[in-house]
């Protein structure tokens, strides 16, 4: 009867900046709007502690992309913060009363 060894993975250091700034760079536009809007979705959901650095990589890098605009960003990321915004409910849409049916 014979032993088989273990073998373990050892874990390669990740240069994750470097990997989202290529990532980034291949956007345009909206899709790095989209994809900043996909990132901060997955960054408030429980995710391992790799994927948590990568998701944070590609966000910083999409924030330091020259031309982008912060103001809608910080929208994406936070949310709308007005009353109304956050105080709403979808019957306040609409206002026209049903008609009655004969």
């Amino acid at each position: 009867m014979s032993r088989s060894t273990v073998r373990y993975n050892e874990k390669v250091e990740r240069n994750y900046a470097k990997e989202a700034s290529e990532l980034v760079a291949q956007l345009q536009g909206k899709q790095l709007y989209e994809m900043y809007e996909i990132v901060s979705n997955q960054l408030k959901r429980a995710n391992s502690e790799e994927r948590d650095q990568e998701l944070k990589a590609v966000k910083i890098a999409i924030e330091k992309t020259p031309g982008v605009e912060k103001y809608r960003l910080d929208r994406i990321w936070n949310g709308y913060r007005s009353s109304m915004a956050a105080n709403a409910k979808p019957s306040d849409g609409f206002t026209k009363p049903a008609k009655k049916k004969v």
